[in-house]
């Protein structure tokens, strides 16, 4: 399975630059049926016109942010990109899996008035341009998901719904973070990390690569430990991997609390070792494992599941 959320096939286009033209449509000159309402998306790809109101959107990247629109797409890359537990019962009925890599024969059997990919995507663009009108939003690795929902917002003629999901982000996190008052020291310092290769090696994380980062460091506000901060900002990365686990109390040294990912290993495979024994969290009993099905997904559905889930784990172990 691709690495999620986070693509490093970089497309090397300028954003997107997005036309509010509206195209009113007439009625044509035999009859009174009016057209589809439709309006232009200025792109890499050069201007497209695109409905309104699509009906019958396939979405071979993005599906999860249609989702948290209320805007079910009729197919998707679900092979890839889905299977976040919070987003199952929206996924489990009325939206086709057209496969990863995507299929265009599956696609174009849809029937779909738009198409929405990313970078991905884009050595295919033409061929799925025949099929319907494509929108390809180019990956930007500086963009938040929230980002990308204001950039879809714009694109569907729809700018207040990115924005209602960053608010009702906020607002949630406020509450959560009230709930840690007087509880969790709110200069704490919360590493994120996944071990990897048998207990060889370790990985770390930011907030912009899905487990829990950003509810932890954008939402709860919470601060990473310093040598993770440094590395992370030294390399302009949100995962640094590979991370021999003789390092690991240094990174370490001066985090709080200590989240490890499950995503095949956890905190099992270094229990028993000293390395892992002399770290001070693990010490205080603040180190805390996540089942990687839950904190792999970087939505907004899924954040806001898991900050909730987070807050509760914090609480416990404070």
């Amino acid at each position: 399975m691709m690495q999620a959320h986070r693509m490093k096939y970089v497309w090397m286009g300028v954003a997107l630059v997005l036309m509010a033209a509206v195209i009113s449509a007439c009625g044509g000159a035999t009859n009174s049926e009016k057209k589809e309402k439709t309006h232009v998306v200025s792109t890499v790809n050069g201007d497209v016109e695109i409905p309104s109101e699509p009906k019958r959107i396939v979405a071979l990247y993005y599906h999860n942010i249609l989702l948290a629109f209320d805007m079910k797409p009729v197919g998707a890359n679900l092979t890839w990109w889905g299977g976040s537990p919070f987003l199952k019962d929206f996924e489990s009925e009325g939206i086709v899996d057209v496969g990863g890599p995507p299929s265009p024969e599956a696609v174009a059997a849809l029937d779909p008035d738009l198409i929405i990919m990313n970078s991905n995507n884009a050595d295919d663009y033409e061929q799925y341009a025949k099929i319907a009108p494509s929108v390809l939003i180019p990956y930007d690795p500086a963009n938040s998901v929230y980002d990308d929902s204001k950039l879809l917002g714009e694109v569907l003629g729809k700018p207040e719904a990115g924005e209602k999901l960053l608010k009702q982000f906020e607002e949630k996190a406020k509450a959560a973070r009230e709930k840690l008052t007087g509880k969790i020291d709110e200069n704490a310092k919360v590493a994120i990390i996944r071990i990897d290769a048998k207990g060889g090696q370790f990985s770390i994380f930011g907030y912009n690569y899905g487990r829990g980062g950003w509810s932890v460091y954008k939402g709860l506000n919470l601060k990473m430990p310093a040598k993770i901060e440094k590395e992370l900002n030294d390399q302009n990365a949100q995962i640094v991997q590979k991370l021999s686990i003789e390092l690991l109390p240094e990174y370490l040294a001066d985090a709080d609390y200590v989240l490890v990912s499950n995503e095949g290993e956890g905190i099992d495979s270094l229990a028993n070792r000293d390395i892992w024994k002399t770290i001070p969290a693990v010490k205080n009993n603040k180190a805390i494992e996540l089942d990687g099905k839950q904190y792999f997904y970087f939505d907004p559905i899924s954040i806001e599941a898991q900050l909730d889930l987070i807050t509760e784990l914090l609480l416990k172990h404070s």
